[in-house]
């Protein structure tokens, strides 16, 4: 074989390669559902600790409310590993769901406890580089289009992320001197965590920010717009509204006055990206309130437009117990609340087809 023939063949070959790579990496992103729709996904119980995914939880929560999702987010706890959870993704996406990774930088479960092994402060610095290196290249090689979030409710003061427990207001201990420290080091490690992704080249993951509807403490410093990575990092922005947990506590808003009181706080982070309501819920058998009454304000609320233009839900279903008092927030806690949730569900506007920007 002559040279320029071996050069030709050398470079056609280069060519090829490149393009096989960029074939690889074209983005997939979630995009809002088409005519207006609202993505219909939930929890269907994956345990306490959020991880036990199986198809059983999943078919059981589909067969008892009559209806398909279109996700079922799971919770990855650093504590327990950073390696890829490629099971639990596999299984979700072969079930036809689009798998949702909570990416939770704990090393235990108390409230209300800085976090210092997996710190904000420890991420941005690189500690956990080659371990979220790695993630991301088992990522883009299995090639399954993901949903994630980092760190949420991260406005709350209940987990060891939370801004209120790495330098609240307080301007001088990080960063830009003009912004609060508790948001500007949330901020950082999210964006540090994204920008290794796109070192990666992996263009596959959807990103939502989740705050917390209602901010603890509900102080100027700690609203959510603070914390923000910025449109250029986020695809989605999302929320958790719960009405009342115990049965035992004393108020009982509705889901329409916790939008109202709150609404404006949402709205000022980002007027460029979809909306999501990713954690609602509310206890049944509360003294005070209806649970079959808020669902349905909720959902009249949502599919109204009332005050926020969502284009997805995921509901909560789950239980637990609060010291003897039960937290009921399952679908199923009454037979007069399941008859109003398959009823809600079947709005001609909630979907569980997924639209992907690479379709």
């Amino acid at each position: 074989m002559k040279t320029y023939q071996k050069i030709v063949i050398t470079l056609f070959i280069g060519v090829l390669y490149q393009f096989i790579l960029a074939a690889d990496t074209i983005e997939q992103k979630l995009l809002p559902p088409a005519n207006n729709g609202i993505y219909f996904g939930a929890f269907p119980d994956f345990g306490g600790t959020e991880n036990l995914v199986t198809k059983k939880a999943i078919d059981d929560f589909e067969s008892l409310i009559d209806s398909k999702i279109v996700w079922a987010p799971f919770s990855q706890h650093w504590v327990e590993g950073l390696a890829y959870p490629k099971k639990n993704i596999h299984l979700l996406n072969d079930r036809g769901l689009i798998p949702y990774v909570r990416f939770l930088p704990r090393s235990s479960f108390k409230a209300f406890v800085v976090e210092e092994r997996f710190s904000l402060e420890k991420i941005i610095n690189g500690d956990f580089d080659t371990e979220l290196h790695l993630w991301a290249k088992d990522a883009k090689q299995d090639n399954i289009p993901l949903i994630m979030d980092f760190a949420l409710e991260m406005n709350g003061d209940w987990f060891g992320w939370s801004g209120d427990l790495n330098g609240a207001n307080r301007k001088e201990g990080y960063g830009d001197k003009t912004l609060f420290d508790g948001p500007e080091r949330y901020r950082d490690a999210y964006r540090h965590i994204i920008d290794i992704f796109r070192e990666e080249d992996v263009h596959h993951v959807t990103w939502f920010f989740h705050p917390n509807i209602h901010s603890s403490p509900k102080k100027a410093w700690n609203k959510p717009k603070n914390y923000y990575p910025g449109d250029d990092y986020i695809d989605w922005i999302g929320i958790s509204i719960y009405g009342p947990f115990h049965p035992a506590e004393n108020y009982w808003d509705t889901f329409e006055e916790i939008i109202e009181a709150n609404y404006q706080q949402i709205d000022e982070i980002s007027t460029q990206k979809p909306l999501a309501i990713l954690e609602i819920g509310v206890t049944d058998n509360h003294s005070l309130g209806s649970k079959e009454k808020w669902l349905r304000d909720a959902f009249n609320t949502i599919v109204t437009e009332k005050y926020l233009h969502f284009r997805a839900i995921n509901y909560w279903h789950e239980n637990w117990d609060n010291d003897g008092s039960l937290t009921s927030l399952k679908v199923d806690s009454s037979p007069e609340v399941l008859a109003a949730f398959k009823e809600l569900i079947q709005h001609e506007r909630f979907t569980s087809t997924i639209r992907l920007s690479s379709d």
